[in-house]
C-alpha cells in the first residue's frame, strides 16, 4: 500500500509474547490483537495495558504461530467495497456497506446497513477510487472485499485489511445487489470479461455495471449465547454469532424492523424485549445491545447521549429514536382513534401487525381485519438495480409499504415453499438443503415454485434456485399476504425445520392451501397432550411425563416418578432452557433460578431414563403408508440432544426384533397421523422395551445425513409424495455399502466461559459426516473433519464416577496396550494403578499455593496442558447423564475442559465416545485402517445414480453366423453392454439355424471367439428335431418356435410338430413361441394339453395381454415378455419412423388401444426383451423391407424415462430385466455384475446409435431421461460414460453347468420380498367377561380403515363396511351389557352426571376417527342405514336440530321433524302418547323441550333410546360433550385448565351441563355473570360436591388474565321476565377485540350460539375464537353418539 501511498492502519506481526509486548509498547496502548490465518476474528481482542495484551497473545499462541498487533482505532466507521476487476482492467464496484456499530465490533457481529447510509458525496466517492486503486495495484482478477476504518470527525481513512477471495460480506453483497459475485467471480477466473457477461437482473445489458439501488437492506446477526452457562456475553472483535438475516425495505426502518423480527420470532420489532438500560450497557456491548438501545430510547436517552456512549452514527440513532417515537405515539391511541394515516405509517415504518396490536391493544388479526379494511396492503417489488434506468426482468422479490404499485403480475398455480429462516443452534444448513432440495424436485416435476426466506446465507435465497424469491419474513403475517396475492396451489410448510411448522394452523385457518400432512394431524403430534393420547390409544409406550405450574406439585410428581427428571420449559426449540434434575435441591435451584414457572408458563417434567439407547427414525410417507426409512443410533446415551449427538446409520447395535418394533411403531404412528410427507421420531431403548420421546411432522436434521447415506433422497421422495406425483416404494431395512457417521461441530473456543458439557439442551452449531466401511473408520474420519487432531504419546483421564471408571477399564487397557503415556487425576489413578494399568498421577491446579513461581512445585494439570503435552483429554463428568445446573462454584473438572478447549488440546467427554474412539484408535494401529479418502465410500456424486443388477436380454438377434454386414457378436455385444445388458440369450434364426449339434457348434465358436458379455443360446425348434433337440439340453438356454411370418425358415404348422416338442423337449428349460393373435391361443391350448409351461414372446396386442392375463388368473404355467417398440411405439408414430418400409416389424405395431393395454397390464408381463432384429438402413429403406429393429443400446433410456415419468418403477425394471429372466430360463447369478445408471441426466437419441451395425433406430432424436453411466461385468469394468472396454472373451452361461440346475439359487424378486416388508401389527382384540366361564373377543371399534375410491362412487370414498367393521364394530349386547362405561345401543343419554371419563374417552375417540374420514369424504351411509331418528323439537333450534340431522344423514339414517305447531298437542294429545307414537316409527328420538324434566319423562315411556337436547332450563347433555370435545381438541387436554363462564349462567342449560361435566377432570371454574343471573345454588353445590374451585368474578377484565378457556352465553331474553329486565342487562358483557389482548395467546374462546351481542363480530378472525369449530366438533360426537346408541358401535 505505500507504493500507491494509500494508509494503512500502524501494525507489525510477532511471532512470541515478548515481540507482541514490543510491538504493543512501540505502537502505543489500546491495541488489537489478531491471531493469524484465523476467521471470524478467531482469538482477538483489544488490549488496554500489558497484562491483557499477555492473556489475548496466549490464547492466541495456542492456536497459531503468529499473531497482528494493530493500533486500535476503536470507536472509528466501518465500511466495506465489494470490488471486481476482468483481465482486460475492467473494474467496478458493486456494493458498499456500512456497519452500524463502530469499529470495535467484528463485521460478523455488526448490524451492517447497504447501501451507505451516512457517508457524504465525497466520502463515497473517496473510497470507491481508493478500493478500485488498490485492486488494479494488487493485479487481482475477479471479486475481493476491502474495509476501511474512517474516522467519524474527518476524512481520515486507513485500510484494514484486501481479501482477495469472496468473503462473508461477498455473500451478503450478493444478495443485497442481487449482483452474483460468486458466479461472476469464477467466470472472470477463467477468462471471461465483464462487458460480455450478461446482467442477472436486466437479462439483457452487461455485468459491466456498478448497482444502484432503490432500497435498503439492513443485516443483523443471531447470536444464542443464552444456551452456555458462564460464557462472556460480550461482543467485539472475535465472532460469536451462529447465524444472520437480511431485512430489505424502502426505508431504513422498515428494512430494520423486518430484520429484527427475523432474528427472534419472539421478537415484533425494535423495542427493549425486556432488557435494562445502564450506561455500562451501552459502553459494553453484548447480544442483546440492540434491545438496550431501545430501552434507553423509551427511557429518554438523547440521542446525542447515545453517541456518546456508543459511537453510533447520530444518522442510526434518530432513526431509531423515529420508531421508538411513533411507537409511544401508537400507545395513545386505540381501535377508534387509530386512522388509515397511522395504519400508512407505521407499515412504512416497519411496525408488524401484532406490534400495532400490542399498542392499541388489538389482537393481531385484528389489526389484519382493520388494515384490510382500510385498503393499506403491501406492494411487490424487485429487486432493482438500475435505478429504474432499465427495465428489471428478475424473480427476485420483497414485499414494502412504501410503494403504490406491483412491479409483476401474479398468474397463480405455483408452488409455495417455505424456508428455514435464521441459523440458529438447532436449526442450521441440514433444513435449508431440505427446503432447496424440494424446489429442485418441483420444479422437475413442471411446478412453478416459490420461495420465502430471508437468511442470505442460503442457498435458498439464490434467486435463480426457483421461480419466484420472496425475501421476506417467515411470519403468518408475510405469508398469507403473499399467498393471497399469488393465489398458488398450495404451500409445502415440512421442509424447513420447525419455523414453518409453527404458521401451519394459523395459514390453515386463514384459508391457505397446506400441502402434505393435514394441520391437524401437525398439531396432533406437537401437542404433548394429544400425542400422548394418540400414543395411548396405540398402547404405544412413552416417559412419564406431566405439565406442571408450581413448584409444590413438582416435586411430587419427581418423587412419584423417582428421579432423575427431565425438566423442560413450554414451547422450546432444540432443548432450550431444559434441564436434568437429579434432586429436589437440583429441582427447586432451577424452577426459581432459570424458568419462572407459573400458570402462563408451565414446565414439562419427564422421567429421565438412564442409561438407555436414543434411536432417530426419519421416514416419508403417504397417505399415512411408509414409503422409506431409516434408523440411526446415538453412540451416546439417552440425555445428550440428538443435535450434539453421533449418530450411526445403518445402526450396527440394534438387532432385528428392535428394528421391527421400531418399523412397526413408526408405521403405526405414521398411519394414525395420517403423514403425507416427511417425519421424523425419536425413541429409547432400554432393556428390549421401546418408548417414544417425540415426533415431527416435518423434516428433521437428519434428513440430509440419511438421504447421502442411503443414495436415496428423502426430501425428493417426500416431494413427490406430497404432490401426489409417483414414486418408488423403498423396502425395509434400507440397506447401504458404507456406514455413515454424524458428529457435531462445537464452537466453544470462541466462547470464552462456556463449559463443554453436553446434555440435553443443544450447543453445536454444525455438523460433519463421513462414510466408513464400518463405524470406527466413519467416526473417526468424521472427527478429523471437525478439526480434532489424532493422540501419538500422550493421553489425560480425568473420568468422574465409579461406573464410569468400570465401564472405561477395558478401554484404558488398550490403550496401554497400544503404548500411551497415560496421565490421570489423582482418584482416576488411583482406581486405575489398583487395576494393574500403568498411569501418572497428576493433581489439579494448586489455586491456593502461597508460592506459585516455586519451580519446585510438580506440575499440575494446568500446566501440562498449557504447555501442550497432552495430546487428548479424556475427561467424564460426574454427572454423565444429561447436564445439571452449573454448579455455584468452579469446579477443577470445569477448569480441565476450558483449559483443554483454550489450548487447542482435543477433549472427549462422553463415555460411549470415549470408548468408540479408543475401539478404532485399536483397528487403526492393528489392522492398518486407513483413513484415507476412499473412492468406492467417500465420493459422492450431485446425480442421482442407481446401482442396478446386469439387465439379462432374453431375446437378441445376432446375426452371426450368417448375415455379419447386419450384426456380428463382437457388434451385438458391445451394443448391449452399451444399453446395460450384460447377458444376452441369442435367437437360432442365423445362417445357417441353430438346430442340431452341428450348428450349434458353428454358433458356439463364433460366440467365443467374439462375445464382450455373456451369452446363451437358443435352439431352433423344426418338424424334424422333435426328438432330438431335448439332447443339447446342457448346451443352450431353451428352445425358439417360430409358429408365424418372421425373418426366419424356422416357421411350423403342424400342430402335431408343437405337441410333440411340448411333450419332449426338457422341462427345465422354457419353449418360447412366436405366437400372434389366434395362432397364441393354439399354441397356449397344445401347451396345456400336454402339461407344459409356455413362454410368449413380444406380445403386443390387447387381445394377447387379456389372454395373458386370462390364463395366468387360471393358474396356468404360462410367462410372457413385451419389447420397448410395442411398449412406446404404435401405428401413429409410424411417419415418424420414416414410413411403412422402415416401419415393419413382428408383429406389427399395433394401434395406440393396444398399447395402453400393454402398460395398464404391466403386472402380467413377466420380462421386457429388446427383440433387437438389426437391419442395414439401405435394407430397411429398400423396396423389400426386412421386419426388425434393433434395440439393444436404447432400451434401458426408454425405460429409465418411463421411471422417471412414474409409469414403471426400478423395481418393476429390475424384475422383468433380472430377476425374472433368471427365474424363467434358469440362469446363473453373474458375480460381481452390475450397471450404474443416472436417473436425472435427460439428452437425446442419436439418430445412428454407436455400437450396432444396424446405423439407425425408431428412436432417434427422442428425448429421455436417465442414461448408463458404468457396467462392471464379472468384477471389470466393462463400459464407462459411453465408451465400451470389455475386451471379446466372454462366456456362455452354460458352459460349466452340465446337468444342474443353474437358477437354483436363485433369490427372491425384490417385488416377493417387498409384500413382507412391513410387521404386521398384532390384532386388536379386547377381552370381555360375560361369566366366570365365558370369554369373547371383540374388535376395538376404534380403529378405522379405508378402502381406495371404488369406482362410480361419486362421494369420492366408500367405506367397505366388511373392513369398516374394524372401525365401526358393533359391539354384541351381551357384552354391552358389563361395559358400563361406554355409550351402548339402546341407552338413554339424559343427564351427564350418569358420565364417567370412560365414556367421554370412548366417545371422543371415535368421534375423532369419524372426523378424519369426513375430511377424507369417506361416506359412512352403512352406519345407520334404513334407521330413523326422530326429533321432537317444541323449542327454536337451528345449531342443534341441524346438528343432529346432519350427524345422521352423514350415517345412512333419516329422520322426521316434528315441533309443537305440527304435532297433534294441538288436538289435545299427551305428551306421553305422543313420544309412543314416534317410537314406533323412529329408532331414537331427540327431544328439545321447554319444561324441565319433560325429556327424563318421555325416556320412561319410550321403546327407543332417547337423547336430551335440552329441557328448559335444565341441561343440555350433547352440547357439554362438544364443548369438552372440542377444549380437548384446541388446546390438547382438560385437566389443570381455568374455565371461565360469562354471561346467563341462570338460565343457560349449556352451562348448567358443561359445569358438571367438566368436574370429571381437574380444573378450575370462574363465573362472570350480570346479578340476578347467577349460576344456580344447585350446579355450584353439585360442582363443589366434586371438590372443584369456584370463583364469581365481577369483570371480564379481571377474569380474563389467567383463564384457558372463556365460554359465553347469551342473554335468553325469552327467559326473563320483562323486556324492560332485558334491556336493562343486555350489553353487561361483551369480548371485544380489546378484551382479547389481556388473554392468554393460547386461549380458547368458546359460545353455544346463537350469539347476540355478547362477542363482537371483529373477534371472529382471531384464532382464539373458536366457536364455528365447536359447531363443526360437534357433527363429529353427534355422529359417534348416533353410530353408538342406535348402531352399537
Amino acid at each position: 500500500m505505500a507504493e500507491i501511498s494509500e494508509p494503512v492502519a500502524p501494525s507489525a506481526a510477532a511471532y512470541c509474547v515478548e515481540e507482541a509486548t514490543a510491538v504493543a509498547s512501540k505502537l502505543g496502548y489500546p491495541v488489537l490483537v489478531r491471531a493469524a490465518y484465523a476467521l471470524g476474528g478467531l482469538y482477538s481482542g483489544f488490549a488496554a495495558n500489558p497484562k491483557e495484551l499477555l492473556t489475548l497473545c496466549h490464547a492466541a499462541f495456542a492456536h497459531t504461530s503468529q499473531v497482528y498487533i494493530d493500533k486500535s482505532l476503536k470507536g472509528w466507521k466501518e465500511i466495506e467495497y465489494e470490488v471486481v476487476r476482468d483481465k482486460l482492467d475492467n473494474c467496478i464496484t458493486v456494493c458498499n456497506m456500512e456497519n452500524v456499530d463502530p469499529l470495535g465490533i467484528h463485521t460478523g457481529e455488526s448490524i451492517v446497513v447497504a447501501p451507505s447510509q451516512t457517508l457524504s458525496n465525497h466520502e463515497y466517492n473517496m473510497l470507491r477510487t481508493v478500493a478500485i486503486k488498490v485492486i488494479r495495484h494488487l493485479d487481482i482478477v475477479g471479486e475481493c472485499n476491502i474495509q476501511y476504518a474512517l474516522n467519524p470527525h474527518s476524512t481520515e481513512y486507513f485500510i484494514i485489511e484486501v481479501n482477495a477471495r469472496l468473503s462473508r460480506s461477498s455473500a451478503l453483497a450478493s444478495k443485497a445487489t442481487g449482483y452474483p459475485l460468486a458466479y461472476i467471480a469464477a467466470k472472470l477466473a477463467l477468462g471471461k470479461t465483464l462487458p460480455e457477461l450478461r446482467n442477472s437482473v436486466t437479462k439483457v445489458t452487461t455485468a459491466c455495471f456498478e448497482p444502484s439501488l432503490d432500497y435498503c437492506v439492513v443485516k443483523i446477526p443471531r447470536w444464542d449465547l443464552s444456551k452456555f452457562q458462564r460464557v462472556d456475553t460480550s461482543i467485539g472483535s472475535s465472532m460469536k454469532s451462529v447465524g444472520e438475516v437480511m431485512g430489505i425495505g424502502r426505508r431504513f426502518e422498515e428494512a430494520f424492523q423486518k430484520a429484527m423480527r427475523m432474528v427472534d420470532k419472539s421478537c415484533v420489532g425494535f423495542d427493549s424485549h425486556g432488557s435494562k438500560v445502564t450506561d455500562d450497557a451501552l459502553m459494553c456491548p453484548t447480544d442483546k445491545h440492540i434491545f438496550v438501545l431501545a430501552a434507553a430510547l423509551s427511557s429518554g436517552y438523547t440521542v446525542e447521549r447515545l453517541h456518546q456512549l456508543t459511537n453510533i452514527d447520530r444518522w442510526f440513532l434518530n432513526r431509531m429514536k423515529c420508531i421508538v417515537d411513533f411507537e409511544m405515539k401508537l400507545k395513545t391511541m386505540n381501535a377508534m382513534t387509530f386512522d388509515v394515516a397511522d395504519m400508512k405509517l407505521a407499515k412504512q415504518l416497519g411496525f408488524c401487525d401484532k406490534q400495532i396490536g400490542m399498542c392499541i391493544e388489538l389482537p393481531e388479526l385484528a389489526v389484519r381485519s382493520l388494515r384490510s379494511k382500510m385498503g393499506v396492503k403491501p406492494f411487490v417489488k424487485q429487486i432493482d438495480t438500475l435505478a429504474a434506468e432499465w427495465p428489471a426482468q428478475t424473480n427476485y422479490l420483497y414485499l414494502t409499504y412504501n410503494a403504490s404499485n406491483h412491479d409483476i403480475d401474479f398468474p397463480g398455480n405455483y408452488v409455495m415453499v417455505i424456508g428455514s429462516g435464521v441459523y440458529c443452534i438447532g436449526s442450521s444448513v441440514e433444513f435449508d438443503w431440505c427446503a432447496v432440495s424440494s424446489i429442485c424436485e418441483l420444479r422437475k416435476l413442471g411446478y412453478r415454485t416459490i420461495m420465502v426466506n430471508y437468511n442470505p446465507e442460503t442457498v435458498s435465497t439464490d434467486y435463480d434456485m426457483c421461480d419466484r424469491l420472496y425475501f421476506d419474513e417467515i411470519s403468518f403475517e408475510t405469508v398469507i399476504d403473499i399467498y393471497a396475492m399469488e393465489n398458488p396451489k398450495g404451500v409445502i410448510l415440512s421442509m424447513g425445520g420447525q419455523l414453518p411448522n409453527n404458521i401451519a394452523m394459523s395459514l390453515h385457518r386463514a384459508g391457505a392451501n397446506v400441502l402434505g400432512t393435514r394441520p391437524e394431524m401437525v398439531d396432533t403430534a406437537e401437542n404433548r397432550f394429544k400425542f400422548s393420547r394418540l400414543l395411548d390409544s396405540m398402547e404405544i409406550q412413552q416417559p412419564l411425563w406431566k405439565e406442571l405450574t408450581n413448584i409444590t406439585e413438582a416435586r411430587e410428581f419427581c418423587s412419584k416418578v423417582g428421579y432423575p427428571c427431565l425438566i423442560r420449559p413450554s414451547y422450546v426449540l432444540s432443548g432450550a432452557a431444559m434441564n436434568v434434575a437429579h434432586s429436589h435441591k437440583d429441582l427447586e435451584e432451577y424452577l426459581t433460578t432459570a424458568v419462572a414457572v407459573s400458570k402462563e408458563h408451565p414446565v414439562v417434567i419427564s422421567k429421565f431414563i438412564l442409561d438407555a439407547k436414543e434411536i432417530d427414525v426419519d421416514a416419508v410417507a403417504c397417505g399415512g403408508e411408509i414409503v422409506s426409512i431409516a434408523v440411526s443410533e446415538h453412540i451416546e446415551n439417552a440425555g445428550v440432544h440428538s443435535g450434539d449427538a453421533t449418530l450411526v446409520t445403518p445402526p450396527q447395535d440394534l438387532n432385528t426384533e428392535t428394528l421391527d418394533s421400531i418399523y412397526f411403531i413408526a408405521n403405526s404412528i405414521g398411519k394414525k397421523l395420517e403423514v403425507t410427507g416427511p417425519f421424523n421420531m425419536q425413541l429409547i431403548a432400554k432393556e428390549n422395551q421401546l418408548k417414544v420421546i417425540e415426533c415431527n411432522v416435518r423434516v428433521s436434521r437428519s434428513f440430509p445425513f440419511v438421504s447421502k447415506t442411503y443414495d436415496i433422497d428423502f426430501v425428493a421422495l417426500a416431494t413427490r409424495v406430497i404432490m401426489n406425483c409417483s414414486y418408488s416404494k423403498h423396502s425395509m431395512p434400507l440397506e447401504s455399502p458404507k456406514v455413515g457417521v454424524k458428529v457435531p461441530q462445537f464452537s466453544f473456543s470462541r466462547l470464552p466461559g462456556a463449559d463443554f458439557m453436553l446434555g440435553v439442551e443443544m450447543a453445536s452449531t454444525g455438523e460433519v459426516a463421513c462414510f466408513g466401511r464400518n463405524r470406527h473408520e466413519g467416526y473417526v474420519k468424521s472427527l478429523l473433519s471437525t478439526g480434532f487432531k489424532m493422540p501419538y504419546h500422550s493421553i489425560l483421564l480425568s473420568i468422574g464416577n465409579y461406573k464410569c471408571k468400570t465401564e472405561l477399564l477395558p478401554s484404558i487397557r488398550t490403550l496401554q496396550m497400544l503404548g500411551f503415556n497415560l496421565y490421570a487425576s489423582l482418584g482416576t489413578a488411583d482406581f486405575y494403578s489398583e487395576h494393574g494399568i500403568n498411569v501418572i498421577a497428576v493433581d489439579w491446579p494448586f489455586d491456593d499455593t502461597e508460592n506459585p513461581s516455586d519451580k519446585q512445585l510438580p506440575k499440575t494439570i494446568g500446566d501440562y496442558l498449557i504447555d501442550k503435552k497432552f495430546d487428548l483429554v479424556i475427561n467424564i463428568p460426574m454427572r454423565n447423564g444429561g447436564s445439571s445446573r452449573v454448579s455455584s462454584f468452579v469446579t477443577k473438572g470445569y477448569i480441565t475442559r476450558r483449559l483443554a478447549v483454550e489450548n487447542s488440546v482435543p477433549l472427549l467427554t462422553d463415555v460411549k465416545c470415549a470408548k468408540l474412539f479408543v475401539e478404532a484408535l485399536r483397528l487403526l494401529h492393528l489392522n492398518k485402517i486407513s483413513v484415507d479418502v476412499n473412492t468406492n465410500i467417500d465420493c459422492v456424486t450431485s446425480r442421482n445414480i442407481v446401482r442396478l443388477h446386469g439387465l439379462i436380454d432374453v431375446h437378441v438377434h445376432v446375426r452371426e453366423p450368417g448375415d455379419t454386414h447386419k450384426e456380428d457378436w463382437d457388434t451385438a455385444t458391445a451394443a448391449a453392454l452399451a444399453g446395460g445388458v450384460t447377458l444376452i440369450c441369442a435367437m437360432p434364426n442365423t445362417k445357417p439355424s441353430v438346430v442340431d449339434v452341428g450348428t450349434l457348434a458353428v454358433a458356439q465358436k463364433a460366440a467365443a471367439a467374439s462375445a464382450r458379455c455373456d451369452y446363451g443360446l437358443y435352439i431352433g425348434a423344426t418338424s424334424s428335431n422333435t426328438e432330438t433337440a431335448g439332447h443339447l439340453k446342457s448346451h443352450v438356454v431353451a428352445m425358439k418356435m417360430y409358429l408365424n411370418d418372421t425373418y426366419s425358415t424356422l416357421k411350423m404348422t403342424s400342430i402335431a410338430d408343437w405337441m410333440h416338442h411340448f411333450r419332449n423337449f426338457p422341462v427345465s428349460l422354457p419353449i418360447c413361441v412366436h405366437a400372434e393373435g389366434h395362432t397364441m391361443a393354439a399354441a397356449l391350448l397344445a401347451a396345456d394339453l400336454c402339461n407344459r409351461s409356455i413362454h410368449f414372446c413380444h406380445i403386443s396386442s390387447k387381445d394377447e395381454i387379456l389372454l395373458i392375463k386370462a390364463a395366468k388368473e387360471a393358474n396356468k404355467p404360462v410367462t410372457c415378455e413385451v419389447t420397448p417398440h410395442h411398449l412406446f411405439l404404435c401405428e401413429d408414430h409410424i411417419a415418424d419412423i420414416g414410413g411403412v418400409g422402415r416401419a415393419q416389424v413382428r408383429p406389427m405395431l399395433q394401434t395406440l388401444e393396444d398399447m395402453v393395454a400393454l402398460w395398464d397390464h404391466m403386472y402380467c408381463i413377466d420380462c421386457i426383451a429388446t427383440d433387437h432384429a438389426p437391419h442395414t438402413v439401405s435394407e430397411k429403406d429398400s423396396e423389400k423391407p426386412p421386419p426388425g429393429y434393433p434395440g439393444l443400446e436404447t432400451m434401458l433410456p426408454l425405460l429409465l424415462t418411463a421411471v422417471n415419468e412414474g409409469r414403471l418403477t426400478l423395481e418393476e425394471l429390475e424384475d422383468k430385466l433380472y430377476f425374472n429372466p433368471r427365474r424363467i430360463f434358469n440362469l446363473p447369478e453373474q458375480k460381481d455384475t452390475y450397471i450404474e445408471v443416472d436417473m436425472d441426466i435427460e439428452w437425446e437419441i442419436p439418430s445412428s446409435p454407436r455400437y450396432s451395425k444396424a446405423n439407425w433406430t425408431p428412436f432417434a432424436n427422442w428425448k429421455v431421461r436417465g442414461c448408463l453411466r458404468r457396467v462392471v461385468l464379472n468384477g471389470e469394468v466393462a463400459y464407462i460414460d459411453g465408451r465400451v472396454v470389455a475386451v471379446p472373451g466372454s462366456k456362455d452361461v452354460k458352459l460349466g453347468h452340465h446337468g444342474e440346475s443353474v437358477g437354483a439359487a436363485l433369490p427372491p424378486s425384490p417385488a416377493k420380498v417387498f409384500e413382507k416388508q412391513w410387521p404386521t401389527p398384532p390384532t386388536r382384540v379386547r377381552q370381555v367377561s360375560i361369566s366366570d366361564n365365558v370369554i369373547i373377543n371383540t374388535v376395538d371399534p376404534h380403529y378405522l380403515l379405508t378402502q381406495p375410491n371404488i369406482e362410480g362412487n361419486q362421494a369420492g370414498l366408500i367405506a367397505d363396511p366388511h373392513v369398516l367393521r374394524n372401525a365401526l364394530y358393533p359391539i354384541s349386547p351381551k357384552v354391552a351389557n358389563v361395559t358400563p362405561h361406554s355409550f351402548r345401543k339402546g341407552m338413554n343419554v339424559l343427564s351427564v352426571e350418569t358420565m364417567t371419563r370412560s365414556h367421554l374417552h370412548d366417545l371422543f375417540d371415535l368421534a375423532s376417527s369419524i372426523r378424519t374420514l369426513i375430511q377424507k369424504e369417506t361416506s359412512l351411509s352403512y352406519v345407520l342405514s334404513g334407521k330413523v331418528m326422530g326429533c321432537l323439537f317444541y323449542e327454536p333450534s337451528t345449531r342443534t336440530s341441524c346438528s343432529f340431522q346432519s350427524a345422521m344423514q352423514r350415517l345412512g339414517g333419516t329422520s322426521v321433524l316434528v315441533n309443537e305447531s305440527t304435532s297433534s298437542v294441538q288436538k289435545g294429545e299427551t305428551w306421553e302418547d305422543t313420544v309412543r307414537v314416534m317410537a314406533e316409527y323412529c329408532d331414537v328420538m331427540v327431544i328439545r323441550h321447554p319444561e324441565v324434566g319433560a325429556v327424563t319423562a318421555a325416556s320412561a315411556v319410550s321403546s327407543k333410546p332417547v337423547v336430551n337436547a335440552g329441557d328448559g332450563m335444565g341441561e343440555h347433555p350433547t352440547q357439554a360433550l362438544l364443548d369438552v370435545f372440542t377444549i380437548r381438541d384446541e388446546i390438547g387436554t382438560v385437566n389443570k385448565l381455568t374455565i371461565t363462564m360469562v354471561g346467563d349462567l341462570k338460565h343457560g342449560r349449556t352451562v348448567h351441563s358443561l359445569a358438571r361435566l367438566l368436574t370429571l377432570y381437574d380444573v378450575n371454574l370462574r363465573y362472570v355473570t350480570p346479578e340476578g343471573l347467577e349460576m344456580p345454588s344447585s350446579v355450584k353445590e353439585y360442582v363443589a360436591s366434586k371438590g372443584i374451585k369456584q370463583e364469581v368474578f365481577g369483570s371480564i377484565e379481571e377474569a380474563i388474565p389467567d383463564s384457558d378457556v372463556i365460554y359465553v352465553t347469551r342473554l335468553q331474553k325469552e327467559r326473563l321476565s320483562s323486556n324492560l329486565d332485558y334491556d336493562k342487562l343486555k350489553g353487561s358483557y361483551v369480548i371485544t377485540p380489546q378484551t382479547m389482548t389481556r388473554a392468554k395467546s393460547r386461549m380458547v374462546l368458546l359460545h353455544p350460539l346463537p350469539r347476540r351481542n355478547e362477542i363482537a363480530p371483529e373477534v371472529d378472525c382471531d384464532t382464539r375464537a373458536a366457536y364455528f369449530r365447536q359447531v363443526q366438533c360437534g357433527l363429529y360426537v353427534r355422529m359417534a353418539l348416533l353410530a353408538k346408541i342406535v348402531g352399537g358401535y
